[in-house]
């Protein structure tokens, strides 16, 4: 599922995701396998349910990252400082979005038909075996 980051506080190592079915699930760091996400990150996720929750996400891949220096312009007169944020994969994606995104979607359902067919193949090899 394609969500995009709401609000994620880097200090406590969870946030929040509003996925495609306009649900909200929760991010905790130990589900992100090492990628840096933020507020404004497009990501690739997958629900999944515990006891506390019934929206969780895990297996988060960035897939669009927020642009840099386009900050919201406050009513303040005083400018803010600029935030550094980290690097992620995303910011070597040279494609535009929508070209990307179809690529995102083809690689995961091209990985599914992978997985189900050496599925597939083990069940079959296992039966001749016999």
């Amino acid at each position: 599922m394609y969500g995009k980051v709401t609000r994620y506080f880097q200090d406590r190592g969870y946030g929040f995701i509003l996925g495609e079915d306009r649900k909200t699930y929760f991010i905790h760091h130990a589900n992100l396998d090492g990628e840096h996400i933020e507020r404004g990150c497009s990501v690739h996720f997958k629900p999944f349910q515990n006891e506390r929750s019934d929206n969780n996400a895990m297996g988060v891949i960035v897939v669009d990252a927020p642009e840099k220096g386009k900050e919201k312009e406050s009513s303040n007169s005083r400018k803010k400082k600029p935030r550094h944020r980290k690097p992620c994969n995303a910011d070597k994606v040279i494609l535009d979005d929508r070209k990307f995104k179809r690529f995102v979607k083809a690689f995961f359902e091209e990985q599914e038909e992978m997985k189900d067919a050496m599925e597939a193949s083990d069940g079959k090899h296992y039966e001749r075996r016999k």
